[in-house]
């Protein structure tokens, strides 16, 4: 739990620094990731369990729906603001936030250094994280064992990743 756990701290505190984590961050893990993967990959090929929760695709799919942060519900949340900057910004970031794509969000309301913003940026992904973990842990959802563009819109991209398991839909939805 920890070893998924505390990238996401990372990453997401760099960000909220102004900092891109997933380069920073990602960049010194996403060894680890693959080789994880390939385990994945290689035991669903001869028909074995999966065995690894903590794949980069994990986090994609479960953790940074809408980019780092999770930010497709700041995204969604801005659309019903009072404030109509922060409406202007919930239209102009929606687009991009369902293809996972979330600068505008994260530099234009902005997240980066905003001390209100940051604390749903950091705790939204710790929950996300402990309940996928949980769900995979538990064999309630598939493990990741395709790999997928990061730009697929999270529902699918969930399904397509984890071999069909329409389960994984369910998991990203909520």
């Amino acid at each position: 739990y920890l070893g998924v756990l505390i990238p996401v701290l990372l990453i997401t505190m760099l960000w909220a620094a102004g900092i891109h984590g997933v380069s920073v961050i990602g960049s010194l893990i996403r060894p680890i990731w693959l080789v994880l993967l390939e385990q994945n990959i290689t035991a669903l090929a001869e028909g074995n369990p999966i065995p690894n929760i903590g794949t980069e695709g994990f986090f994609d799919l479960f953790i940074w729906i809408g980019g780092s942060g999770g930010t497709l519900a700041v995204c969604l949340l801005f659309l019903f603001s009072k404030s109509e900057y922060m409406k202007q910004m919930g239209k102009v970031s929606i687009i991009p936030g369902i293809f996972n794509i979330n600068e505008p969000i994260i530099f234009g309301a902005p997240i980066v250094l905003n001390p209100i913003l940051v604390i749903p940026f950091v705790l939204g992904p710790v929950i996300t994280t402990t309940i996928t973990y949980i769900a995979m842990n538990l064999n309630l959802v598939s493990k990741v064992s395709v790999v997928t563009p990061f730009t697929i819109p999270a529902p699918i991209k969930a399904y397509l990743s984890t071999n069909g398991d329409w389960r994984a839909i369910i998991l990203v939805l909520i």
